[in-house]
């Protein structure tokens, strides 16, 4: 055993020995090729003609077809085809009971009088917001010009000092003429300073939309939820601002009679009849220094300062409130409402219209597809009827986005089917792309490397749909199956030319290997390529006619200039 496991380790040995000389030997083969002279084909650079084309592959329909749609519910009375069937334009196919729409129809219609409603209410909401947001705009600028003042210690003169009484929401109860043991302070209410006469942090008058009823599911409670929104900020700045004016007057009122426990206890229950809950209440009072409070109230400048900064808050946030409600956010909510309402309205009423009439050929034509039944209710997305004219066909295609630019109506265009060869021309191209993303990526690939319509060989890229008309036709052009169109998209002649094998595509951009014959070398050369045929690039510049590039430059070239052998093929 150990034997046998000596020679497989001498084995092994000799192999790695062998994979490691021959690893050498081609790498010195490999340099020695590019460095020492790669033998390279030449291709003298020359004028062509180009014909540039976009290679694609679609489904043969008819060139005149109509889908049948019922979009609704509604009730099938009568169906007069069958698949197969050939039709005369104004023939009746199929007939309906649509009595069950007009509720649909009347509810649709409450809410979009609802929507409208809400909207003019919102439009006027806001005209009157941004009217009180710019008289409010003057008189906070000229209050923080003041606070500025003061904050620098440059305070206005006051009149001699009076007792001042707030205009709390809140009505504040007076202190009992008894006092308590412990101990007072020495500071009075008749210390207090007389606050600005303008002193009102009034609340805003917020009017408030209201929102349309909900049938439009998320742009309803969008709606909903921006108006909550408002009502709970104008809620917080009213309690703010009520709940400062309470903490101010009572303390200004108490502490000249009553010791900070018995402010406390008062000023809870002030707070409490106020309409703030008890444990709040509690917690709002137990984060006052109500002994630093009252002391900066009794100094003359600190209460007007704190006056007037309490006032300055509360006319920011009214402004803040009534610009909200001036952004105009509330008005484009309720705008896109509105439009949603009634297009939904517009869409059944002619839904409506359109099946009271009963389903009427638009055209002479074959019936492909029946997919209603008489007594049967149909759904939004219920299937119909689909009218063809197989006298015309057409080919649709799915234009990726490198080759949308490149195709315009009325181009060209070769289709072929397992059975032949005919001439088509492009008659229609949708203005809007449908479908996924890949498209992009793999075009982008095909148009690097001269190959178009990658895209349409998957189902995933996203894609414009593109109409290719068949003028003349014959029975073996069969709707549904597949075929190859190549649309003509230019027309290049005698331009400078390059064949796409010796074109190097990178990241950079495009390059050619450029032969020096006094040298005997090439050197890599960027060049800039225009139109592309199935074999050949426009040159536009970076080659003259004359020059000669290798032919088929290898993979592996290392440098970008060295010395070569050229061969002949």
């Amino acid at each position: 055993m150990a034997t046998v496991k000596k020679s497989k380790k001498k084995v092994i040995a000799i192999v790695c020995v062998v994979l490691a000389i021959v690893i050498a030997v081609t790498s010195i083969i490999i340099v020695t090729k590019s460095k020492s002279g790669a033998e390279v084909s030449l291709h003298t650079i020359a004028t062509e003609d180009i014909i540039e084309t976009v290679s694609l592959t679609g489904t043969v329909s008819a060139g005149t077809s109509k889908e049948y749609k019922v979009g609704t519910v509604a009730t099938v009375k009568e169906v007069f085809v069958k698949v197969g069937d050939n039709v005369k334009k104004g023939d009746v196919l199929a007939t309906f009971d649509v009595s069950n729409l007009d509720g649909q129809i009347n509810s649709l219609q409450a809410s979009y009088n609802e929507s409208l409603k809400a909207y003019n209410s919102a439009v006027d909401a806001q005209k009157t917001a941004q009217s009180k947001s710019d008289a409010l705009a003057p008189k906070i600028a000229e209050l923080q010009k003041l606070v500025a003042e003061m904050e620098k210690g440059n305070y206005p003169t006051t009149e001699a000092k009076k007792t001042t009484k707030t205009t709390a929401k809140a009505t504040t109860t007076k202190a009992p003429a008894t006092t308590t043991t412990t101990e007072k302070a020495t500071y009075k209410a008749d210390d207090v300073p007389t606050l600005p006469s303008d002193f009102n942090p009034s609340l805003p008058d917020i009017e408030l939309t209201t929102s349309p009823q909900p049938s439009l599911g998320g742009l309803s409670d969008a709606i909903e939820e921006l108006n909550q929104t408002l009502t709970k900020l104008t809620n917080d700045i009213a309690t703010l601002t009520e709940t400062t004016q309470i903490i101010a007057t009572t303390i200004v009122e108490l502490s000249g009679s009553l010791d900070n426990e018995a402010i406390a206890d008062r000023l809870v229950q002030n707070l409490i009849e106020s309409g703030i809950a008890e444990d709040m209440a509690k917690q709002i009072v137990a984060a006052i220094d109500i002994e630093e409070f009252a002391k900066a109230v009794a100094n003359s400048e600190n209460a007007q300062l704190t006056a007037a900064q309490v006032q300055l808050l509360s006319l920011e946030g009214q402004k803040a409130l009534f610009d909200v409600q001036a952004d105009g956010t509330l008005v484009n909510a309720q705008k896109k409402s509105v439009n949603a309402t009634k297009q939904a309205l517009d869409i059944l009423k002619e839904q409506k219209q359109s099946l009271s009439e009963g389903w009427v050929a638009a055209f002479d034509g074959t019936i492909t597809a029946v997919d209603v039944t008489p007594d049967v209710q149909t759904t939004m997305l219920s299937s119909g009827i689909t009218l063809e004219n197989l006298d015309t066909m057409a080919v649709k295609l799915s234009l990726g986005e490198y080759d949308l630019h490149k195709v315009k109506v009325g181009m060209e265009a070769t289709i072929t089917t397992a059975y032949g060869t005919y001439k088509g021309e492009v008659t229609s191209i949708a203005p809007t792309a449908t479908g996924g993303s890949s498209s992009s990526i793999l075009d982008s690939v095909g148009s690097m490397a001269g190959i178009s319509g990658l895209s349409s060989l998957t189902d995933s890229g996203a894609g414009v749909e593109c109409i290719v008309s068949i003028p003349e036709t014959d029975e073996n052009i069969t709707a549904g199956f597949d075929a190859n169109v190549e649309i003509q998209t230019g027309e290049y002649l005698g331009v400078t030319a390059v064949p796409i094998g010796s074109i190097k595509l990178e990241k950079e951009g495009a390059f050619v290997y450029l032969y020096n014959a006094e040298e005997g070398e090439v050197t890599k050369t960027p060049i800039e390529i225009g139109a592309s045929s199935v074999t050949s690039y426009q040159v536009k510049s970076g080659l003259n006619v004359g020059d000669q590039i290798v032919s088929a430059p290898a993979s592996d070239y290392e440098d970008d200039t060295f010395k070569v052998k050229v061969v002949t093929k």
